[in-house]
């Protein structure tokens, strides 16, 4: 039985054909295809040119592989031996054609998944390379806009502090305007950044829930009704007033949302609101909303407007980078929420995210370490002491700005240091009581230098107060420099009150 199946499956797969002497076919089975006796081989196919007379092969078997060839339009892929024999030669003609093409479909199968997966590992790493310029650029770009910046709300805080004329007053409001919406852009641009680079973290404190509610509406409700807009806020006695939270980031968000509501609103209301969702255990939800009467937005953009310096709005004269909804879109999702929308066009918008807060059963008394807005904080006492302060700042315009603040207060006697390699001999040779150092100086960086003087062997040299001034602002920068030995840092730029009461703060 089995010599059978063999023998039937081998004559369906091979063939035999004898040449004579000539090359002239003698006999064939026919098995794969047919052959007329007589004819010469390579009459039948331009392959067979290629195999030797008879009087050219020797006694060893001759064998090719994979040859292509086509009979009566059937394509076939075969393996041919041509073996001479005493007065003829004798071709056997293998059929593969099904074993080669299987194997060709899985070579190309698995030359098509290498090739896919270097492609996907080329991609990945041209991703991960721009990745890596953009936020390297967005670094820079913050970088570079904060020194001129600096200086331009020092210059403004310190005009504000003469005498001027209504119009030059009306003038340097404009000014601080358009020095806070830079600073603003600045702030947001770096957002982005740490948050595409996964270096935002949301750092969770007490802090006053209905403070900031209060600050948020006295400050855009000026804003708002200065524009001829009525404002409604609305807090429910409900919530809890202290809670846990990234008061920093929720500041951030419901700016961004005002200052939207704002900015698309000409005419009609603007609402603020936060009511409470429920209560359970130590914890609330809290419904966060602010609405608009404004331009409104089409139902077939609203999934585009929390994208990456993408406005849809087609009026020239509303200003902006797109920046603010996709900010305020992933601090959310990093604090566990999401913002939500309904508007309509040339009706209004709707903004709207639910945040679970956590808070202490029966209330909690007043702590003065919790944080204050900025507008509540206390101003830095004055004393009649004289202080002796080392300005280390290679930027004139910076120089220029905080020795004119310094001076003003007449407080102090300043000394400048420009460069790195100056301020060792400036704090070996003079009692200091503050050294406010800038990180990037011309030689050597601000925290080396304030490496080496927590090591100097001289207490009165080594626990000067140090404060760092950068406009390296994430996180990581500052955490840096306080682990260098800085006593405090300042992230330019800063406000007028911001820097003197920093600089109290460390001469206590």
């Amino acid at each position: 039985m089995l010599e059978k199946y063999k023998k039937e499956f081998l004559s369906q797969n091979v063939q035999f054909i004898l040449l004579d002497e000539h090359g002239a076919v003698t006999e064939s089975d026919d098995e794969i295809f047919k052959v007329s006796s007589g004819s010469l081989l390579p009459s039948l196919h331009p392959f067979f040119e290629s195999i030797p007379s008879i009087d050219d092969l020797d006694e060893n078997a001759l064998d090719f592989f994979c040859v292509n060839l086509k009979f009566d339009n059937v394509d076939l892929i075969v393996d041919i031996k041509v073996k001479r024999k005493k007065e003829c030669v004798l071709l056997s003609i293998t059929d593969f054609t099904e074993h080669y093409n299987s194997y060709q479909s899985v070579a190309q199968s698995r030359n098509e998944s290498i090739i896919k997966t270097e492609l996907t590992v080329l991609k990945n790493l041209e991703l991960e390379e721009r990745e890596r310029f953009k936020n390297q650029f967005i670094q820079n770009f913050s970088h570079e806009l904060r020194n001129p910046l600096t200086s331009v709300m020092a210059i403004s805080d310190i005009l504000n502090d003469t005498n001027l004329s209504t119009e030059q007053v009306k003038m340097l409001d404009f000014l601080k305007v358009s020095a806070k919406n830079l600073h603003l852009l600045i702030e947001d641009t770096l957002s982005i950044g740490m948050i595409d680079a996964g270096k935002m973290n949301i750092q969770n404190k007490r802090f006053s829930l209905k403070d900031l509610f209060d600050l948020l509406s006295f400050t855009y409700g000026n804003k708002i009704k200065q524009k001829g807009i009525s404002f409604n806020f609305i807090w429910d006695d409900k919530l809890p007033t202290e809670v846990v939270g990234d008061r920093l980031r929720l500041y951030q968000v419901l700016e961004n949302l005002l200052n939207n509501a704002l900015k698309y609103t000409a005419q009609g209301s603007i609402s603020f609101e936060m009511n409470l969702n429920q209560k359970w255990a130590n914890k609330a939800s809290v419904r966060v909303k602010v609405s608009d009467t404004g331009t409104g937005i089409h139902e077939n953009n609203l999934s585009a407007i929390f994208e990456s310096f993408n406005r849809v709005e087609t009026d020239e004269k509303i200003k902006g980078t797109g920046l603010g909804l996709t900010i305020v879109k992933n601090l959310l999702h990093l604090m566990g929420s999401e913002i939500k929308v309904e508007s309509e066009k040339n009706k209004g918008s709707t903004f709207y995210f639910d945040k679970v807060f956590e808070y202490q059963i029966g209330g909690l008394k007043s702590n003065p370490l919790l944080e204050k807005p900025e507008a509540q904080k206390t101003k830095p006492k004055k004393n009649s002491k004289k202080y002796k302060v080392l300005l280390v700042e290679d930027d004139e315009s910076v120089q220029l700005s905080l020795f004119k603040i310094l001076l003003n207060t007449k407080q102090f006697h300043v000394d400048l240091a420009y460069d790195g390699n100056l301020v060792l001999q400036e704090v070996v040779n003079t009692n200091y009581d503050c050294i406010l150092m800038d990180v990037n100086l011309p030689n050597i960086d601000g925290d080396q230098i304030t490496r080496l003087i927590r090591d100097f062997p001289f207490k009165n040299v080594k626990n000067i107060p140090i404060i760092g001034i950068t406009a390296n602002a994430y996180p990581e920068n500052i955490q840096e420099y306080i682990k260098a030995g800085m006593n405090e840092v300042l992230v330019k730029p800063f406000q007028k009150e911001a820097f003197l009461e920093t600089l109290y703060k460390v001469l206590k």
